[in-house]
């Protein structure tokens, strides 16, 4: 399938696929990097004929834009014998075959910290939001029910458990901020670093002592195999009465259609999801319009702001960049691929 021995082309000859969400278009991306190399766009046919269009265009390409809008495997670069790199505008790679990347030789660069300070800031509204059950109070207001501020309520957060399911960087920038709100933060993660906790007045706890201990969880682990599917019946179950479960890291972490029965008999005071296992969800997913049962559910945005969408176009721009110069991305995330004989003489900093 590949090419041991390649031709390196010029600048001018190079193009870059992007992938793009069904609203998108890629003016954006002609603006901002034209200038380094041709920006090629797929058409927004559905299932299997957009993943052929997507195989056509890229076989004349070096770099792959991807974005979690298309599962990034085996099947999807067969033929692709010019792809040198895939760079990927989120900080999760989760929807990209790595291994098999590692393997075929193409190193998998992604945007590791732009949105830390957005995605923090967002767990964080969601968090104040379903305490003090807003989105049961707009819905009164909508409705004409002054009223419905006698029934809202909720809890206060300070001296509050905050358990935080996953202590990477986004994990560590909420932890901060609910500390300086007057909460009490425990953290699981089986990578943690115990003494940068500690420095942060956070407990490492396992996972069963947060179930136990938590007014609210807030997830902010990669979906693997070992984190897919783990907020489950059974884990619900050994929460504390009254908790709030929020969720700005990856759909499939949590099983959705574990959730309703126990926001229905008040195990969970209330829900926020960002994100879902399958987005956008169907008109019947049972989670969306519960407003009045305190659950909320927002269209994956947590990433989106001003601030961290410059800071995505600046480190991708620094990656295509570097790449169109024939030197190693800065955040890859195989660098075992890099050794690949495939790839001699394209990277100059490169293993190969």
């Amino acid at each position: 399938m590949w090419k041991t021995f390649w031709k390196q082309p010029t600048r001018k000859e190079r193009s870059m696929l992007t992938l793009f969400k069904p609203y998108g278009d890629i003016l954006a991306e002609q603006r901002r990097y034209g200038h380094i190399v041709n920006v090629v766009g797929v058409n927004e046919p559905e299932g299997p004929a957009r993943v052929a269009e997507i195989r056509k265009k890229m076989k004349n390409c070096d770099i792959l834009q991807a974005d979690v809008d298309i599962a990034v495997n085996k099947e999807l670069i067969e033929g692709a014998d010019n792809l040198r790199a895939i760079v990927c505008t989120s900080i999760g790679t989760d929807y990209v075959d790595i291994p098999e990347m590692t393997k075929a030789g193409i190193p998998v660069a992604n945007n590791p910290d732009f949105c830390i300070e957005a995605v923090a800031e967002f767990a964080m509204s969601l968090m104040f939001s379903i305490v003090r059950r807003v989105p049961k109070a707009v819905n009164g207001v909508a409705d004409n029910n002054w009223l419905i501020r006698y029934q809202s309520g909720g809890i206060e957060l300070k001296g509050k458990t905050l358990g935080l399911v996953g202590f990477g960087r986004i994990g560590r920038e909420v932890a901060r901020m609910a500390s300086g709100i007057g909460m009490k933060v425990i953290a699981f993660d089986q990578y943690i670093n115990t003494d940068l906790a500690k420095s942060m007045g956070v407990t490492s706890v396992e996972i069963e002592e947060l179930y136990a201990q938590a007014d609210v969880i807030s997830i902010h682990c990669p979906l693997t195999e070992e984190t897919k599917g783990m907020i489950d019946k059974t884990a619900l179950e050994r929460m504390k009465n009254g908790a709030y479960l929020i969720n700005v890291s990856r759909g499939g972490i949590i099983v959705e259609e574990d959730i309703m029965a126990f926001i229905k008999n008040g195990k969970l005071a209330g829900v926020a999801l960002d994100v879902l296992g399958t987005e956008p969800p169907a008109k019947s997913h049972p989670l969306i319009g519960l407003a009045d049962q305190n659950v909320i559910i927002t269209p994956h945005m947590a990433w989106n702001t001003h601030e961290a969408d410059e800071k995505a176009f600046l480190h991708t721009l620094e990656q295509i960049k570097a790449i169109s110069e024939g030197r190693v991305p800065p955040s890859v995330v195989n660098r075992e691929a890099l050794s690949n004989p495939r790839l001699e003489g394209w990277f100059q900093n490169g293993e190969a």
